[in-house]
């Protein structure tokens, strides 16, 4: 992913978060879901190779499907990946032609693909945005070294992701 298509996800990030207030560390994605527009359901027939689906329900809401296997901290990131397909490729609340052609059938998370990459980026940016992100690095390191356990606990998401996010921010 080109650095101009991450600046764009990290700005578009940004202006869900200040459109819709949203408080960071996200506690609880299911009301940021709500206070968006959407609904959030657990579907059993979800499994590990896709583990999330967004759908357009009606003409301004949505729904997203998770898998009810999910750890709680992989379900968050599950929510926050679905909403980056609904503004980035759905169209939702960013594209109105885009949005209107959306005919009900779910964007699933499945492969590996730019989409989903771009969808990682966007709950990465949601989840953990630059400026509190930067903020809670300089709380968590000590000396030399970051404790990125407490870090990823702080923004309730994976080690992985927390260390993800802090290289493509340039602090790890």
């Amino acid at each position: 992913m080109d650095s101009q298509t991450k600046q764009y996800i990290d700005d578009l990030a940004e202006k869900v978060i200040l459109a819709y207030d949203i408080s960071i560390p996200i506690h609880d994605i299911d009301n940021v879901v709500q206070c968006i527009g959407g609904s959030v359901e657990e579907d059993p027939n979800l499994d590990m190779f896709s583990d999330g689906a967004a759908r357009k329900e009606g003409l301004f809401g949505f729904c997203i499907a998770v898998s009810s296997s999910q750890p709680q901290i992989r379900r968050t990131f599950t929510v926050a990946h679905a909403l980056g397909h609904l503004f980035l490729h759905m169209g939702f609340r960013t594209d109105w032609e885009l949005w209107e052609r959306q005919d009900g059938s779910a964007y699933s998370r499945f492969c590996s693909s730019a989409a989903e990459y771009q969808a990682n980026a966007f709950a990465a940016a949601l989840l953990m945005p630059r400026e509190q992100y930067g903020e809670a690095i300089e709380e968590y390191t000590h000396g030399d070294s970051v404790d990125v356990t407490a870090l990823a606990a702080f923004f309730h998401v994976s080690l992985a992701a927390a260390i993800n996010r802090g290289r493509h921010l340039g602090y790890l």
